[in-house]
């Protein structure tokens, strides 16, 4: 269950970059993204795949696309192990007898810098795949996703 969850974020998290057509080659697709049927966006026309096979990117591409998502995975898992724990936190010391501010900014502030931290992992995740293609891949990324309006539609489910 926790895998289909952290699937499910880290491609939100590629779309929410625009980088959804990398996010979605079909090595991640078949590594990364079992069980993600129709809900998960991966078999919707106009979905991401359809946005890959844009790009034309090789096999060699795609297999380093791949590693760098597949990398990624541990470090990401850990973060939101730590949202998750400041989340429980949280909502414990709000049905608590009584309030204590301070630990309630504790966590909150640990639950916000590991989001961050998440946020910073898919920055240099994205900027990780955009090395990986053409000058002209590059070019064609960025005009699909300019007349997109800057962001990749979000998977539902």
């Amino acid at each position: 269950m926790f895998r289909r969850h952290m699937t499910k974020f880290l491609l939100a998290s590629s779309c929410a970059l625009g980088l959804a057509p990398l996010a979605a080659n079909e090595a991640f697709a078949q590594g990364m993204g079992e069980g993600m049927g129709m809900q998960g966006g991966m078999h919707r026309r106009g979905g991401p795949m359809e946005h890959m096979r844009a790009l034309n990117l090789t096999e060699q591409q795609r297999d380093q696309i791949f590693k760098i998502h597949h990398d990624s995975v541990p470090a990401m898992r850990e973060q939101m192990k730590q949202v998750r724990k400041a989340r429980d936190d949280l909502r414990q010391i709000a049905m608590a007898d009584k309030f204590d501010e301070a630990k309630a900014r504790q966590a909150a502030d640990a639950q916000a810098k590991a989001m961050a931290n998440m946020a910073v992992m898919r920055a240099q995740s994205a900027n990780r795949v955009r090395q990986v293609l053409t000058p002209e891949q590059r070019q064609k990324m960025d005009e699909m996703r300019s007349r997109r309006g800057g962001m990749e539609p979000r998977g539902r489910g």
